[in-house]
């Protein structure tokens, strides 16, 4: 498998149909350089929705996946809705992380998450931050 299958991303059917090929083969694992391509780019909201929304099914996500789905999450130039759909797939990915990986991460998010809890957001993104904080953050601080 190619680490990036998707091709031109400007032409967002074909890369599509590759992305929903992979997502029902179960193969989305094998091709994460790929998928963070798809999440950086900005011309194909789309395959970006569709890349964000099957994420959290990675069994084995890389940190680099981790932390460019938090970087969506972060950024103000991003529309909510994807940002959304970003703070879900962090819950989902962050509970498939290797223990080794656990700490390093959950830090990482926590930073971002308590930095953005500061600042003013439409109410529906302060729900997605305050679940993240709920289902990650909270109960690996008890943990810990």
């Amino acid at each position: 498998m190619q680490h990036d299958p998707f091709g031109n991303l400007v032409d967002w059917g074909e890369a599509l149909d590759r992305f929903e090929e992979l997502v029902d083969s179960g193969r989305l694992a094998e091709c994460q350089p790929g998928l963070i391509r798809v999440l950086r780019f900005k011309g194909n909201w789309r395959l970006r929705e569709e890349v964000l929304k099957h994420a959290g099914e990675i069994q084995t996500p890389t940190i680099a996946l981790i932390s460019e789905v938090l970087s969506i999450l972060a950024d103000d130039n991003v529309y909510y809705d994807a940002r959304v759909m970003a703070g879900d797939a962090l819950i989902d990915l962050l509970k498939n992380v290797h223990a080794e990986k656990t700490d390093e991460m959950v830090w990482g998010v926590k930073k971002v998450v308590e930095k953005l809890m500061h600042t003013i957001h439409p109410p529906f993104f302060d729900d997605a931050l305050s679940r993240v904080h709920e289902k990650i953050l909270a109960p690996y601080a008890l943990e810990n």
